[in-house]
C-alpha cells in the first residue's frame, strides 16, 4: 500500500483553513493503517506559523489518527520548519507518547500546545498566567488572561464533545506586547449545539450570533452560565469565532458576523490581546473584618 502525501503550502489563514477543511473531509473513512505523511511548503516560513495554524494541524493528527491512519511528518523543503515543529515543539511526543502538554525549551515565546483534558483546565489557564508573569510581566495583573482561557476552555468540555480532539496554544510577541491564542476543537460545534436548540434559526450564522449573545446557554451543563464567549470577545482586541459556517469577526471596537464559504468541522477560537497597559497587580497586605 503506497504512502499518502499531504502538503500543506500556504500560511494565509483563509487557504490555510480551507485545506483543513478538505482534508477533514477526504479522509473521512478508515484508514486501516495506512500511512500518510505531512509535508509543509518550502515558501512557510517559521514566523507565519501562529497558534491558529498550529492548533488546527494538530487537529488533523489527531482525526487521522483516529480514523486508523500511520501519521507522518518529513522535513520536505523546509527543514526550518520542520525542525521548530518536530524537535522545539515537539509534536510527535503527543501521540507517539500520549502526552497532553510537553514544555519548550528552546523558544521562549510559546506556551506549548496543549491537549484539552477536563481536569487540567483551571491548572492550564493558571499556569499561562504565571508563565507571561514570570517571563514578561511582573507585577501586573494578568488575570483577564487567565478569564478568557478558561472561557475557551469551557466551550470545549460544554458544547464540543470533541473525543480529545481539542487543543489550545499560546504565543507571545514581547515586541508588540501582543498576545495571541487559539482554541480549536473536531467536536460537535457551537452552531450544532445552538441549532438543535432552537430550530427557528436559518443559518449558521444566526446561530453564532445567539451563541455570542449575554445570557445565552444551552444549558449543557450546570456550570454552563451562558457567558462565555462574550467574555472572550469582550477581553480580546481582535478576535475570530468560526464554527460550521458561521463566523463572527471582531477587530478593536468593531464586530461582525458571516456566513462563510465553507465550514469548520468543530470550532476555531482565535483572539489576540495587547498586554502593553496591563495594570499592577492588587497586593493586599492587610484585611480588616
Amino acid at each position: 500500500m503506497s504512502m499518502l502525501k499531504i502538503i500543506l503550502d500556504n500560511a494565509d489563514k483563509g487557504y490555510w483553513l480551507r485545506r483543513v477543511r478538505e482534508i477533514y473531509n477526504r479522509y473521512d473513512k478508515n484508514g486501516d493503517e495506512q500511512d500518510i505523511m505531512f509535508c509543509l511548503g518550502g515558501s512557510i516560513a517559521k514566523t507565519e506559523l501562529k497558534p491558529l495554524h498550529l492548533v488546527t494541524f494538530a487537529n488533523l493528527i489527531q482525526l487521522l489518527f483516529d480514523r486508523g491512519y500511520k501519521v507522518y511528518f518529513h522535513q520536505g523543503s523546509n527543514q526550518r520548519v520542520f525542525n521548530y515543529i518536530y524537535n522545539e515543539l515537539k509534536f510527535s511526543e503527543y501521540w507517539s507518547k500520549g502526552k497532553n502538554h510537553v514544555d519548550v525549551k528552546i523558544s521562549d515565546n510559546i506556551f506549548n500546545l496543549w491537549r484539552i483534558v477536563d481536569p487540567e483546565k483551571d491548572f492550564y489557564a493558571k499556569n499561562v498566567e504565571n508563565y507571561l508573569k514570570r517571563n514578561y510581566f511582573e507585577g501586573k495583573d494578568l488575570s483577564t488572561i487567565s478569564t478568557i482561557m478558561l472561557e475557551a476552555f469551557y466551550n470545549v468540555f460544554d458544547h464540543a464533545n470533541a473525543n480529545n480532539n481539542a487543543f489550545s496554544l499560546i504565543q507571545y510577541d514581547a515586541k508588540k506586547k501582543i498576545l495571541y491564542a487559539a482554541i480549536s476543537d473536531f467536536g460537535v460545534g457551537i452552531v450544532q449545539s445552538v441549532r438543535i436548540l432552537d430550530n427557528t434559526l436559518h443559518n449558521d450564522r444566526e446561530a453564532l450570533e445567539q451563541a455570542i449573545r449575554d445570557n445565552f446557554t444551552v444549558h449543557s451543563t450546570d456550570r454552563n452560565r451562558g457567558f462565555g464567549l462574550s467574555n472572550i470577545l469582550n477581553g480580546s482586541d481582535c478576535a475570530r469565532i468560526f464554527s460550521g459556517n458561521g463566523l463572527v469577526v471582531k477587530v478593536g471596537e468593531q464586530l461582525r458576523t458571516f456566513e462563510a464559504r465553507f465550514a469548520f468541522p468543530g470550532t476555531l477560537i482565535y483572539f489576540e490581546v495587547n498586554l502593553a497597559n496591563s495594570e499592577d497587580e492588587e497586593i493586599i497586605n492587610e484585611f480588616d473584618w
